[in-house]
């Protein structure tokens, strides 16, 4: 009986510790999203990039914020130059195809090629991006920066489609687009549309 009373303490206690252990870790997966989200506030990716990590391996296997993390954290990496920033990116989009985060993704993506001048990679990323989703603001950027990623590919027609819609919409790419559709309407012979674009 004495045997038994200790035995059966002893799983009592073991279940405690372990359910103490959970709930620490848990408060502890909370703290490091919490501070993951401060430090983007804050645009200090590289500690960042280290809560979010630290979030995802400790994080329940039911947490419902590992996809905005798992983004989070792929952004950060591509923010930070890693060479895994891509891989990331494109992980979260395979494992999270519905998230509206995975649309985002594709922007990022391409926005950062282009920055690296890779017009190659940022215009197939372009292409993928669904734009009605983005803002104004990203709408516009992102198709400047597509209809520049084409025209430095010499694809001078995807190129036009581009800055025409950015030059239907206005705004402060508006003039730039109309120059570089004013040197492919020059470049083709169509002389009539290219100064009423470089005027």
């Amino acid at each position: 009986m004495r045997k038994s009373t200790f035995v059966l303490i002893g799983l009592l206690l073991g279940a405690w510790v372990a359910n103490a252990q959970a709930s620490l870790s848990q408060g502890s997966a909370n703290d490091y999203y919490q501070a993951g989200l401060d430090l983007l506030g804050h645009h200090q990716y590289g500690s960042a990039y280290n809560a979010f990590g630290k979030f995802l391996r400790m994080r329940s296997p039911k947490d419902p914020r590992a996809p905005e993390a798992q983004y989070l954290l792929a952004y950060c990496a591509i923010t930070l130059l890693h060479s895994d920033g891509e891989k990331l990116l494109g992980q979260f989009i395979d494992t999270n195809p519905s998230h509206p985060r995975a649309i985002l993704a594709y922007y990022d993506l391409a926005v950062f090629f282009y920055e690296e001048k890779n017009y190659g990679k940022a215009s197939s990323y372009f292409s993928k991006v669904d734009f009605q989703s983005l803002n104004d603001e990203q709408q516009n950027s992102g198709r400047f920066r597509w209809g520049y990623s084409l025209f430095s590919q010499r694809n001078f027609l995807g190129a036009m489609d581009q800055f025409n819609t950015i030059k239907a919409s206005g705004g402060q790419y508006g003039p730039a687009a109309s120059y570089y559709a004013g040197f492919i309407e020059l470049s083709v012979g169509d002389f009539d549309n290219a100064l009423i674009d470089f005027k």
